[in-house]
């Protein structure tokens, strides 16, 4: 396939569909930064749990793995907002204002990039993958700081928005990864995506991973296959022909989907194949390597 990719910026923001299969190339992307520059920060959000089981298998000691919960991101942004730590303190205390931060997310969305800028900014050099909430929410988050910085205008909620959209969601500093799979319907919501993130975000793609895309037979299997079921009566043939047809169909299918709907989307699609078992990030990494998008 196409190679040519721009480079990555030191942050690199995957987001897409849920069961695209975000969280494994967040992994690979950040296995292969680390096989090169020797280390890397793979960014979760919640329990971690998805990222904690990729990264058991061979990958200790070389991808450092942070893991941000809401409430610590907002303790952490507390002090500066609110110029003390006897009164933020006080503030995350109050019965009032933690009913206020459930009903407005945008604040703990906003702590929390806060909190992707402070990593990225403690790891100089190092390049720091975020595995991002899925597509709509993703975008939503993302243009928290800046519709809040319209909002306030001045002051130190003003200041940490301002800090986040300067030093983060700008493309010099962070990229976006989209991670798909090869059906029609996904595509034309992932080709929508990606031009909602460059109108509402001011960030363009820098790649589109197409996950999961069906293995091309090997060269007169399926013919191999029409002509033993035409000339012999073994029954494990007609199986095999079934099996075999419904894989080419596939193939056919992600194929013709991949040219009908990216054809005018300017963004060469990363393609990567599908796996009988869930792949390792080594694998991961030797697919993006292959495709020059690592």
């Amino acid at each position: 396939m196409s190679t040519g990719h721009p480079p990555l910026a030191q942050v690199v923001m995957v987001t897409g569909k849920g069961g695209v299969g975000k969280t494994t190339v967040a992994v690979g992307l950040a296995a292969a930064a680390a096989e090169t520059k020797g280390r890397a920060v793979v960014v979760e959000f919640g329990d971690g749990e998805s990222g904690r089981r990729l990264l058991h298998r061979g990958l200790e000691g070389k991808i450092e793995h942070v893991v941000i919960a809401p409430q610590d991101a907002v303790a952490r942004c507390a002090v500066p907002l609110f110029g003390s730590a006897i009164l933020a303190k006080a503030v995350l205390g109050n019965f009032a204002f933690k009913r206020f931060l459930r009903t407005t997310p945008a604040i703990r969305e906003l702590a929390m990039l806060e909190c992707v800028r402070l990593v990225a900014a403690e790891h100089p050099g190092v390049r720091v993958v975020v595995d991002m909430p899925a597509t709509g929410h993703g975008i939503a988050w993302l243009r928290v700081a800046s519709q809040l910085r319209e909002f306030t205008a001045s002051g130190p909620l003003f200041d940490l928005t301002d800090r986040v959209c300067r030093e983060l969601l700008a493309p010099q500093f962070s990229s976006i990864v989209v991670v798909t799979l090869p059906e029609r319907l996904v595509l034309h919501e992932t080709l929508e995506l990606c031009q909602a993130m460059q109108k509402h975000v001011g960030l363009r793609p820098s790649r589109l991973v197409v996950n999961k895309f069906p293995v091309a037979l090997p060269a007169q299997a399926l013919d191999d296959a029409r002509r033993l079921s035409a000339e012999a009566t073994l029954p494990e043939i007609e199986p095999l022909l079934r099996a075999l047809d419904a894989r080419h169909s596939a193939l056919s299918e992600a194929d013709a989907a991949l040219k009908d709907v990216l054809s005018g989307a300017h963004l060469a699609p990363v393609v990567l194949p599908v796996a009988q078992v869930d792949p390792t990030p080594t694998d991961v990494v030797r697919w993006l390597r292959a495709e020059g998008a690592a």
